[in-house]
């Protein structure tokens, strides 16, 4: 079953087998693994994920850019990085949508004015999934990471 991006970065434990699904953030690639970073839009933060050659669903990670859509199983463990405390070790990925390579969200930060020519992919950038949490909620304080 399927856990929310939020509630897996609250775990206060490590845990054999998580599933995830969300949007691709970043994707950093090595000769032997990538990390892919992944947010559902259920926070700001993202889930660092290490996604080691040779396992079930690797063959796909190219195609896994910025925007692309993916279900990811795998491994919570405590992060030898800084600045999380969390990541997961994937055990088996799939790409579920692709996007372009024109794909126009990236990692780089964009202006109010920009957005407005992309109005329907407003909801997958930090600043507005951030005020349409704040909505749904009606308080800041429900809203925490």
């Amino acid at each position: 079953m399927r856990e929310l991006i939020k509630r897996v970065l609250r775990s206060e434990k490590e845990r054999e087998s998580v599933t995830i699904a969300g949007w691709v953030r970043t994707r950093r690639d090595s000769k032997a693994f990538s990390f892919l970073e992944i947010n559902d839009g259920t926070c700001l933060a993202n889930l660092q994920v290490v996604v080691d050659a040779g396992i079930d669903g690797y063959e796909q990670v190219e195609r896994m850019l910025t925007g692309a859509s993916v279900e990811i199983t795998g491994r919570l463990v405590a992060s030898l990085g800084q600045g999380q405390q969390w990541e997961m070790h994937a055990d088996h990925i799939r790409l579920i949508g692709e996007v372009p390579s024109d794909y126009p969200l990236q990692k780089k930060g964009h202006s109010l004015e920009f957005l407005r020519g992309i109005s329907h992919l407003r909801p997958r950038t930090n600043l507005h999934g951030a005020v349409f949490r704040m909505m749904k909620t009606g308080s800041r304080s429900a809203c925490r990471m």
